[in-house]
């Protein structure tokens, strides 16, 4: 008696925490939103190639200025477009990698096989978010030439790169673990590979 009361006193409740509906859902808007940002990193970064790169064409040839490092602007937008793109090319599943062997092992073998790999990434990019961390403290007495910019926006890159990467890993082997029940990663197609 007393717990059908109580069933049917949280029946009409809002979602709580405690019951999985609503942080889900959040962190599914949340992640959606990483990876907006993510993706308009890489279309600016890639605009900004394209245009610097032209601009120092158009410079070199033709009003012979010298004074700006078109270059150097260009390096520093490959190198973000380089570490942001690596992200969200994992979360997109469109990274390469070497599938020759998938049509020869069985499906449950190629799940664990795909589970190892995302971890074999996951700890290589650990480490060397680790290991570039004191290049932030580096980099920031090594003046970009012609800049006022120094080397910690490039390493800046690396570790904003590295940080997505990992935290899209973790939502992948989240939602493999947990049998795809929070949908926190990309869909899997036949086509994907992890």
């Amino acid at each position: 008696m007393m717990e059908s009361k109580l069933a049917q006193g949280h029946a009409g409740a809002a979602p709580s925490l405690e019951g999985g509906a609503f942080v889900p859902g959040l962190a599914r808007r949340l992640i959606g939103c990483v990876t907006i940002l993510v993706r308009a990193g890489v279309v600016l970064a890639l605009a900004a190639v394209l245009i610097l790169t032209v601009l120092q064409v158009l410079d070199r040839h033709f009003f012979r200025s010298g004074g700006l490092a078109f270059d150097q602007y260009a390096r520093v937008g490959l190198v973000w477009l380089t570490f942001l793109g690596i992200a969200i090319g994992f979360r997109d599943r469109a990274n390469i990698r070497i599938d020759l062997l998938d049509r020869f092992v069985p499906a449950g073998l190629l799940t664990i096989l795909r589970l190892v790999l995302d971890l074999v990434v996951l700890a290589v990019a650990l480490l060397l978010l680790w290991a570039g961390w004191p290049l932030l403290e580096i980099g920031a007495f090594q003046a970009l030439m012609d800049t006022p910019l120094t080397y910690e926006v490039m390493y800046g890159a690396l570790l904003a790169g590295l940080v997505l990467l990992c935290l899209f890993l973790v939502l992948r082997l989240a939602d493999a673990l947990t049998g795809g029940r929070f949908r926190l990663d990309t869909k899997v197609t036949h086509h994907d590979h992890p």
